[in-house]
């Protein structure tokens, strides 16, 4: 604020020393006696002209100056023109209009000035607008960016807790980190781990609203596949079996349990759910197994044991009385 007062005020000094020299220049050359500093008596009109000018520049001086001698012109008869031309060339008139020019002449460079600073007023006004937006932009990326930053540091946190229940020896912890693993991933509402014991499967660990009232002939066809180490969905699967399923080996090949998945986006559908199953069944089989395998499992096959059992057959999945 200092800066434009001392700015101001020295604008003001050397347009005033301007002004008092080009007066004094002109009272010269129109040989007025003693520079005018004895007498000046101009026209009365001349006080509307320069009124006007310096209110509209010089674009009212050009007006003003033909209505207001003209109107005397007009006002004196006919005699009136040549008056007034008479008195237009007197010394003191023509300084009266230099005046007057110089008057219009400032207005119209501070009209200037001030449109000049009105246009950057407004672009000035068009960039903070612009800028106020990007910095709207640029907060809102940030608050994401730590949202996001925030989600990843619980994701890792859950990761770790998830593979350090995996890589444990306790299967029920992590059969219950399996079934965290796939609500998180798959999506499913609800899953459960079922492992064989005594030659019948018993739940280990559910997750979710689980019907136990009927078998499911989804997790008992993924026990039966050729391909232990695929997930899959039955094709004619009823409301009481699960959407995908997916077996447990122990390093051996040997299937020991089974994972599956009610409640999956798209029914099971998907490609990836399938594959996401299959890995994390993979990855829980070494908690899962880490007891000693069921006797079903670790004695051979009798020799008139057909090699495919029968669907009516299976043991359907009921809830052991010790794991209930």
């Amino acid at each position: 604020m200092r800066i434009f007062e001392a700015n101001t005020t020295r604008s003001i000094a050397i347009e005033s020393g301007i002004g008092v020299a080009a007066t004094l220049a002109i009272a010269a050359l129109s040989a007025v006696p003693y520079l005018g500093l004895t007498v000046i008596d101009p026209h009365p009109v001349w006080l509307v002209v320069a009124v006007i000018a310096a209110r509209y520049g010089t674009r009212g001086l050009w007006i003003v100056v033909p209505v207001a001698w003209g109107a005397l012109a007009i006002a004196n008869g006919a005699a009136g023109p040549g008056r007034v031309l008479e008195t237009l060339s007197a010394p003191i008139e023509l300084g009266a209009l230099a005046g007057t020019v110089l008057v219009g002449w400032i207005a119209s460079g501070n009209g200037r000035r001030e449109r000049a600073l009105a246009t950057r007023i407004g672009e000035l006004e068009r960039r903070q607008a612009a800028d106020t937006a990007t910095i709207g932009d640029l907060r809102r990326a940030a608050l994401a960016l730590r949202a996001r930053n925030d989600r990843l540091d619980l994701s890792l946190t859950f990761l770790q807790n998830i593979a350090r229940r995996l890589h444990g020896s306790d299967a029920e912890a992590g059969a219950q980190a399996a079934l965290e693993l796939i609500a998180a991933r798959v999506g499913a509402r609800a899953a459960s781990v079922h492992m064989l014991a005594g030659g019948e499967l018993r739940p280990l660990a559910e997750l979710g609203v689980w019907n136990r009232g009927a078998p499911d002939r989804t997790a008992l066809a993924a026990m039966n596949e050729r391909q232990p180490t695929r997930a899959l969905e039955l094709a004619e699967g009823g409301p009481d079996d699960s959407d995908i399923a997916a077996p447990i080996t122990d390093a051996t090949g040997s299937v020991r349990g089974v994972i599956a998945a009610r409640g999956v986006p798209g029914g099971g559908s998907s490609m990836a759910a399938l594959r996401d199953l299959a890995v994390i069944a993979l990855w829980a089989s070494p908690a899962l197994c880490a007891g000693p395998p069921s006797d079903a499992q670790s004695e051979p096959d009798e020799p008139d044991e057909p090699d495919e059992p029968d669907e009516n057959e299976q043991t359907p999945l009921t809830a052991s009385p010790a794991n209930a």
